[in-house]
């Protein structure tokens, strides 16, 4: 049986993303993915990212004083 892959290594949405971060799907393609310091995408469509680069840019925003926002559990906010 195959080896399951390490969630760092997964290709993520939008959506997995803003989990992440704190945000709505849309923020992240809108505010974050635009950043010269956000990961590249390893696919445009759907736009998907490394989860490990991601969580390395969230701790990044976090050392520099900017902690990611915390999304209320089940909160469907489609914007922050």
């Amino acid at each position: 049986m195959a080896e399951p892959v390490p969630f760092e290594l997964r290709a993520i949405d939008a959506d997995a993303v803003g989990q992440i971060l704190g945000c709505a799907a849309r923020t992240v393609l809108e505010t974050h993915a635009c950043k010269p310091d956000f990961p590249a995408r390893v696919s445009m469509r759907p736009a998907t990212w490394i989860a490990g680069e991601v969580l390395a840019y969230r701790d990044k925003l976090v050392r520099a004083g900017r902690p990611a926002r915390r999304r209320r559990p089940g909160s469907t906010a489609s914007a922050t």
